[in-house]
């Protein structure tokens, strides 16, 4: 998970790549792969905590041996690290070069999707629209479809190196097409338009507090949950949809609109009572109790103390150092924004 955004479930070091793919058996694994592999797999696991050793491993990678079950995550690292980290989106281009190439009849829309983006940003027209083709073919989704993800995934690799304002005005434009979208036959695409989007929304929230006052940033960052929500309950599971109305309830709440907080974090709550009797997601069920008590703290709405106990004795049963980490850093981001509103 990004170390900064604390969304469940698809942000930037998940990439969680769901929608169509393709099954091939991939061909025998050579001891050289199993090096390459490990050291893809120790890239990923420091990419966010230790950007420059993750340039280093990537940049080590002998793309030829990896297993080709490996080259969809190594296409978002590209991106994500040489491109968004390190704005080397040039370098980033020629590694996705490489990888398509070795990919060949494995290539899947991901690929195609963190290709083309790497392509739009550093300016190569011939390619970005080439792989863009590629992508809305391997999907069986419509160009316009598939250069509408393309460019909001061009904003979301490279929104944090923006001003709260320029931030907020670019996501506006990149959300543009959506609105007609959701009205197109068929599902191509829309999972990972679901992604994309839950992906932006959580580096949106993130911003420091003074930004969530400007106006284009708010907007977007409210429309963009929403589309995250309306494209996980066409394409998602019930899984996916409980995670949509986590990422809602932590918007609603940033806004300092406390009443749509509990009420998202409750509607989530609500798909765990209904589909998860086996307790096997607590904690998202942790997470989305305190989205709540901060929802009803914000609006002064009673339950408040019952929630946040709640949530509390979830975490409590963890027994993992990282989720530890991660419910107290958003606590403490929750207490920051209630500071912020006066409550």
């Amino acid at each position: 998970m990004h170390a900064s955004t604390h969304s469940l479930g698809y942000d930037a070091s998940i990439q969680v790549q769901p929608g169509p793919a393709r099954t091939m058996s991939d061909p025998t694994v050579s001891t050289p792969s199993i090096e390459v592999d490990a050291q893809l797999a120790q890239a990923d696991a420091i990419h966010d905590d230790e950007p420059q050793r993750a340039l280093e491993l990537l940049r080590g990678l002998d793309v030829a041996t990896l297993p080709v079950g490996r080259l969809p995550r190594l296409s978002f690292l590209l991106d994500h690290v040489l491109g968004e980290k390190f704005d080397l989106w040039t370098e980033a281009l020629d590694g996705q070069r490489r990888l398509v190439a070795r990919a060949g009849l494995y290539v899947t829309p991901v690929i195609f999707r963190h290709a083309a983006v790497a392509a739009q940003i550093s300016g190569d027209s011939h390619l970005a629209r080439t792989w863009t083709q590629a992508l809305a073919a391997s999907s069986d989704a419509p160009v316009a479809k598939a250069r509408a993800l393309v460019t909001l995934g061009a904003v979301a690799f490279s929104v944090s190196r923006h001003g709260a304002e320029a931030a907020g005005r670019l996501t506006l434009q990149a959300l543009q097409p959506l609105a007609a979208l959701h009205a197109m036959p068929g599902p191509g695409l829309d999972a990972s338009f679901g992604a994309v989007t839950n992906n932006l929304a959580s580096e949106l929230l993130e911003r420091p507090l003074p930004q969530l006052a400007q106006p284009d940033l708010r907007t977007a960052l409210q429309l963009t949950a929403q589309h995250a929500q309306r494209f996980w309950y066409r394409a998602g599971t019930w899984l996916h949809r409980e995670r949509a109305h986590y990422l809602s309830a932590m918007t609603a709440n940033a806004l300092g609109d406390g009443t749509q907080g509990a009420a998202q974090a409750r509607a989530g709550i609500a798909l765990l009572d209904e589909h998860d009797a086996a307790a096997n997601e607590d904690v998202d069920r942790a997470f989305l109790e305190l989205e709540q008590a901060m929802g009803l703290r914000l609006s002064g709405q009673p339950g408040r103390a019952d929630a946040r106990a709640r949530a509390l004795a979830l975490a409590a049963r963890f027994g993992d150092a990282f989720l530890d980490r991660w419910f107290a850093d958003r606590a403490a981001r929750n207490e920051a924004l209630a500071r912020h509103y006066g409550r």
